[in-house]
């Protein structure tokens, strides 16, 4: 019965539930439960494919509290959200920056004529005759 309740409780309004349940209302709480949560994403990558590779949880330091603590997905608001993109768009193009360096030392020492063993930084300072 416990199990056919939790699963029909995601579907019926809170007060229904709990008269089904035998339980009052006033126990319930408007904060989504954490035993719930791990429901709420599959649920949630079920019907939209395209959130498979959204994380559980997303670094939060711009709340108070403990800013190392990761703020669970469930749990956070739109402008958690909206910061969390904007931490990752920095993220994306530092990432980009950084191999684009790379490719371009690569370059730089392939024109120098350097070979896999050879080291990338030597054989592009004597491209350049530094």
């Amino acid at each position: 019965m416990r199990a056919v309740l939790a699963w029909i409780g995601d579907w019926l309004p809170p007060s229904l539930y709990f008269a089904i349940a035998g339980k009052s209302a006033e126990t319930a709480t408007t904060e989504p439960q954490p035993s719930r949560l791990p429901n709420l994403m599959t649920r949630l990558r079920r019907a939209f494919h395209s959130l498979d590779d959204l994380p559980d949880a997303i670094p939060a330091p711009w709340r108070e509290g403990n800013e190392t603590e990761p703020l669970l997905i469930e749990m956070a608001t739109i402008d958690d959200i909206a910061f969390a993109v904007v931490a990752a768009n920095a993220d994306v193009s530092a990432a980009i920056r950084r191999s684009s360096a790379l490719e371009r030392l690569h370059r730089l020492a392939r024109e120098a004529g350097a070979l896999g063993t050879d080291r990338a930084v030597d054989a592009a300072l004597k491209r350049e005759g530094r």
